[in-house]
């Protein structure tokens, strides 16, 4: 038993060393921009566009600021845009609305329609859309964009200026990392995730063992039993059959761009 149990810890060990190496390919590279922005041919200067008048000018100003920081930060313009449009009422017309207004304003950190974020609210239309860039686009995938997009539609009705601001943190801090999915593993949970499920093969292998049947029908009768009839008994069934409901549609969603760009929409 004490070298069966040896092995048990061994193996523990070794469950563990390949969860934390697996762990440390996985992780994504963290970014840090150091270079200054160098885009020349951008005349806008605000990041902050309310055309839909959602926020008051000290939120407005509160964001601008917000959003300096990141930007120097990630090295990536963003830009949050908001409408009242009534003719942007489906998904490809939100996306192209904004890859366009992206281009035709030359934003971009290191250059014309370069590295950045812009975001569009139509709120006549209740249609978002997140569009990324160079950079941005390499930085987020489609997962990331999409989680970045509906967490902010779920308050912006209620709180617009914290929607916005949600967008600009999320936004910077997944390019930072490059996975919103990436969760840093702490070395002692892998060690206890090796050891429970080592736990749970002992028992699993303890419990075949222990309830291994060693007694046979020929062991006490001399040239076994004879089963001379088989029978079955069908007594009762009775089946219920229910309709799946269909999940809820909700406000929708469409990731991907179109042009070089990438993003995700939705709709509040």
């Amino acid at each position: 038993m004490g070298k069966i149990w040896r092995r048990i810890l061994i193996g523990i060990v070794i469950l563990a060393a390949i969860i934390g190496i697996v762990a440390k390919l996985l992780e994504p590279e963290e970014y840090t921009n150091t270079k200054p922005r160098q885009n020349t041919e951008c005349t806008i200067t605000q990041r902050v566009l309310d055309e839909a008048g959602k926020m008051t000018d000290k939120q407005k100003k509160d964001l601008e600021a917000l959003i300096a920081e990141k930007e120097q930060l990630i090295g990536c313009d963003i830009v949050i845009l908001t409408i009242n449009e009534p003719g942007l009422d489906s998904y490809d017309e939100i996306r192209d609305y904004t890859q366009a207004y992206y281009e035709d304003n030359k934003f971009g950190w290191n250059k014309a329609n370069g590295d950045g974020i812009i975001y569009v609210d139509d709120w006549e239309t209740g249609y978002t859309w997140m569009c990324t860039t160079g950079l941005a686009k390499t930085r987020l995938d489609d997962t990331d964009t999409e989680q970045i997009v509906d967490s902010a539609n779920e308050i912006v009705n209620d709180n617009p200026y914290e929607a916005y601001t949600s967008i600009v943190n999320n936004a910077a801090t997944m390019i930072q990392t490059g996975r919103s999915s990436y969760v840093q593993i702490n070395p002692i949970i892998v060690f206890l995730a090796a050891a429970v499920i080592g736990a749970i093969f002992v028992g699993i292998q303890l419990i075949g063992h222990g309830g291994k049947d060693t007694v046979l029908r020929s062991t006490y009768a001399k040239g076994g039993v004879q089963m001379n009839e088989k029978q079955d008994i069908f007594l009762h069934s009775h089946v219920t059959r229910t309709k799946r409901p269909s999940k809820s549609s909700g406000g929708g969603g469409k990731v991907g761009g179109t042009g070089g760009h990438g993003g995700a929409g939705g709709r509040h």
